[in-house]
């Protein structure tokens, strides 16, 4: 199977591509982005001066979003600020695009506070995570945010929204702008896409109250600096906080049980996804103490056929387990699993050393008087 990371377009945007005809390629990309930031310049000008209206909720409303294609952790991010909103005391309204769902196209309830209503296919991976691992959450997904939202405040009574990939999302306005930046992948490789990995320039970040650096405990201090170093430079006014997903659990695919990550250490392992960023995944594994003899990668968001999982899984060099993530395990067909499998539970937390995520959006929250 051919890995994403192989395909032209990638090395293109590494700048690994060095043949006349890889060149030509890279110029069109290239051409291509300049036309994608002169649409977005423009989008954003409108709301700016007026001329474009967003709307406002009379709730508070936190977007978690990103400057780049995938890989940040948002969906982890958005989970754990709703679960933090919702033992607060506020009733809560998880919006999604859902990315890929048949529901993407209108404006559905996955979830009234009770748990998923409809199925992964139709809600979207994430929404339908976030519906089972926070039940009391309502779920809506549709590309208007304005109409779930709406929807969420005047049939479910919600006093709180979190806005999921909202950066780029300029009709609804919103009380905490929270950008996540992989640390693994800070900038894009800084070309617009689809010469480069980024949905907005990095200068863009001014708009954002705050900065959480994820996989922050995955590269070296001394490259951590230089991400900190230029973020402070692109968005002096926002809060910057170095974020870890940390990995709580393993959950089985296959019956309702859960083992200590202790079982990953020495063992033979298949780790399978479709992520923006696969790296942070496999690496996270890696640190405890797995040893990865096989790493399937599917494009982000797949939508898994038992034929062609079946196919992928042949040749997996000996592992015994084999190891998704959460937000995979809802688009597998168990049947097409040839061995025992467990999706990685992992939560957003801060680095030992720094804050907590608590802490962080108390004090963001109190910022804005909003605690």
């Amino acid at each position: 199977m051919t890995l994403p990371d192989d395909s032209l377009w990638m090395r293109i945007v590494r700048g690994e591509a060095k043949a006349p005809r890889e060149r030509l390629w890279a110029a069109g990309l290239r051409a291509l982005s300049v036309a994608y930031g002169a649409a977005l310049k423009l989008h954003i000008a409108g709301y700016r001066l007026g001329i474009a209206r967003r709307t406002r909720f009379p709730v508070l409303v936190v977007s978690v979003g990103n400057l780049t294609l995938g890989g940040t952790g948002k969906t982890t991010a958005a989970l754990a600020i709703a679960r933090w909103l919702s033992e607060h005391g506020r009733r809560v309204a998880y919006l999604s695009r859902g990315y890929r769902g048949t529901g993407e196209k209108k404006a559905v309830i996955v979830s009234e506070g009770f748990g998923p209503l409809l199925p992964a296919d139709v809600a979207g991976d994430e929404p339908y995570m976030i519906s089972r691992a926070l039940p009391e959450v309502f779920v809506l997904v549709g590309r208007d945010r304005r109409q779930t939202g709406a929807l969420a405040l005047e049939k479910l009574g919600a006093d709180a929204i979190v806005l999921d990939d909202g950066f780029q999302y300029q009709r609804l306005a919103r009380d905490l702008d929270i950008v996540l930046v992989d640390a693994l992948s800070p900038f894009g490789y800084d070309f617009l896409v689809p010469r480069g990995l980024l949905r907005e320039p990095p200068s863009h970040l001014a708009r954002a109250d705050a900065v959480w650096l994820t996989h922050s405990d995955l590269v070296r201090r001394v490259d951590l600096e230089a991400i900190r170093g230029r973020i402070e430079q692109l968005a002096p006014n926002a809060r910057l906080w170095e974020a870890v997903h940390q990995p709580v659990c393993l959950r089985s695919l296959a019956v309702d049980e859960e083992v200590e990550l202790e079982a990953l250490s020495g063992r033979k392992i298949c780790a399978l996804s479709s992520l923006g960023n696969p790296l942070a995944f496999e690496r996270s594994l890696e640190r405890l103490g797995a040893d990865l003899t096989a790493r399937v990668r599917f494009p982000d968001h797949h939508q898994y056929r038992a034929d062609e999982l079946r196919a992928a899984l042949e040749e997996l060099n000996g592992a015994e387990w084999i190891v998704t993530t959460e937000k995979d395990a809802v688009r597998i067909p168990e049947e097409a699993l040839s061995r025992p499998s467990w999706a990685l539970g992992v939560e957003l937390a801060g680095r030992p050393e720094g804050s907590s995520l608590s802490e962080e959006l108390t004090c963001l929250l109190r910022a804005k008087n909003k605690i």
